[in-house]
């Protein structure tokens, strides 16, 4: 179980050592690390915090039973927490990215004035709305939305459906503009993702997952 997700061992709410589960069996739970294994003493307890692409992340309680030069032993090994953080999981990313969006409705004051209902409105801009081809970066994204930049103008209810190159399985999503925010480089839309299946919210998760994990390893080795 838990086999190569990222692990931090904690002592006295600080992390000493940062890496990933090897394997985790009957109460033992080998961690491995990329560099040599300090700060950490055979008979002392310790926190296990575990990223599990599945179950979110895991806290543990284990004692350290051996120590090699890049991997630690835990025995005891006891569930204290777990916590789903698929809502609030986020990465920041620069990806380009290229689908279409269905504009959504601007508002005419001067209809409402001729007598135009809103649903009247609506019904006759949805009959019209057609998808645009437009290309824009993904700025940051979660499980349940991103961010993007785009030079395309969206107004605040259109809808954007696209295959992020990122995942491992190529799917289309469907995401609904939420906010806009304009820049000098382009204007920033926050989106919210609909529509998307179970098994589409775990791609997404495990993506967000790995890339933090790839992120922090870098930030290591700098």
């Amino acid at each position: 179980m838990h086999e190569l997700a990222l692990c931090s061992v904690e002592h006295d709410g600080h992390a000493v050592l940062s890496g990933y589960v090897r394997t985790f069996e009957d109460g033992v739970l080998w961690a491995g690390f990329e560099g040599i294994v300090r700060g950490v003493a055979e008979g002392d307890v310790y926190l296990l915090r575990v990223l599990d692409d599945a179950r979110g992340e895991c806290v543990y309680q284990g004692e350290v039973a051996r120590i090699t030069a890049d991997t630690v032993a835990f025995v005891g090994v006891e569930l204290l927490s777990t916590l789903q953080k698929r809502a609030v999981a986020r990465v920041a990313v620069h990806v380009e990215v290229q689908g279409f969006a269905r504009l959504a409705a601007v508002p005419d004051e001067h209809e409402h004035d001729n007598g135009a209902t809103p649903a009247a409105e609506a019904e006759a801009v949805d009959g019209e709305a057609e998808e645009v081809p437009f290309v824009f970066t993904v700025l940051d994204v979660s499980a349940h939305g991103m961010r993007m930049m785009s030079q395309t103008e969206l107004p605040v209810g259109s809808e954007v459906r696209f295959v992020f190159p990122e995942l491992s399985a190529a799917f289309w999503l469907q995401a609904v503009v939420v906010r806009a925010q304009p820049s000098r480089s382009g204007t920033h839309y926050g989106c919210r993702f609909v529509e998307t299946s179970d098994r589409e919210t775990d791609e997404l998760f495990s993506y967000v997952l790995r890339t933090q994990g790839a992120l922090r390893r870098q930030q290591k080795l700098a």
